[in-house]
């Protein structure tokens, strides 16, 4: 490995954590048109780890799961990014 480049092996998720974690991003979040302040990247992570089959994650891993998901962040060089997006309301 190179000299001052992150070896960013230690912070990808096995394929089992990965799917299960866009699983919940493709269930739980839908698109719409305007962004929406209250659903950061970092609050949308904590939905997830909150989850009954969540865990931890950390804010890169899962502004990382919303790019695979088709999910664009409004601005990429905020740390938490804002996205179109709401919650689905969970089925009664």
């Amino acid at each position: 490995m190179a000299k001052g480049k992150k070896d960013t092996s230690e912070y990808e998720l096995p394929d089992i954590q990965k799917n299960a974690l866009d699983n919940w991003i493709t269930l739980n979040i839908l698109p719409q048109q305007i962004s929406n302040k209250n659903y950061t990247s970092y609050a949308l992570k904590l939905l997830f780890e909150q989850a009954p089959d969540g865990f931890f994650i950390t804010n890169k891993q899962f502004k990382e799961a919303m790019i695979r998901c088709d999910f664009s962040p409004v601005n990429k060089n905020k740390l938490n990014w804002d996205f179109r997006v709401s919650i689905r309301s969970p089925e009664k």
